[in-house]
Parts: C-alpha cells; structure tokens; sequence
C-alpha cells in the first residue's frame, strides 16, 4: 500500500513542518517579483519617472502585509520540534 502523499502526489520533504496553498505561492513569488523591482529603481531612475518617496515605500508596505498574511495562513504538517529561538521577538 502507498503511503499518502501531498495534494498533486507531491510528498514534503524530510524536516517540512508547514504547507502553504498554490495561491499563497504564487502571492509570494509576485512579492518576490515586486521586491526585485523595488531594489532596481534607484534615484534617479525614480526621478525621471517622476516617482515620490511615498511610492516605494507603499509598495515595500504593501509586499510586507501581503508576506506576513501568507505565513499566517501556512498550515503546521508536523508536532513543533522546539521553541525557536527569538520567538518572543515577532
């Protein structure tokens, strides 16, 4: 008999402790994008385009509420192991 395996017949690594959805990745790889974007506009670049400070700094907001919203909704697959370290931190 097989052993069960993930949604799409993919098994979790050895050591994964949580799971995300598709639409979750995908919100991180479109925050993974965005970031990408952010770091290649420099000084220049934004002043000929006519961009504010207030633009980039929205748009780096905006990539952190959408990154945390995500690692709220992961689902834990396994027991916890320990408490990691600097959790009284978050």
């Amino acid at each position: 008999m097989n052993a069960p395996s993930q949604p799409h017949g993919t098994p979790l690594p050895i050591g994964a402790d949580y799971t995300l959805t598709e639409k979750d990745m995908d919100r991180l790889w479109r925050a993974q994008v965005a970031a990408q974007l952010l770091a290649a506009l420099d000084h220049e670049g934004a002043t000929h385009l006519g961009i504010s400070h207030d633009g980039p700094a929205a748009v780096a907001e905006y990539i952190a509420e959408d990154v945390l919203d995500v690692l709220r909704n992961t689902q834990r697959q396994a027991a916890p192991h320990e408490e990691p370290p600097g959790e009284d931190l978050i």
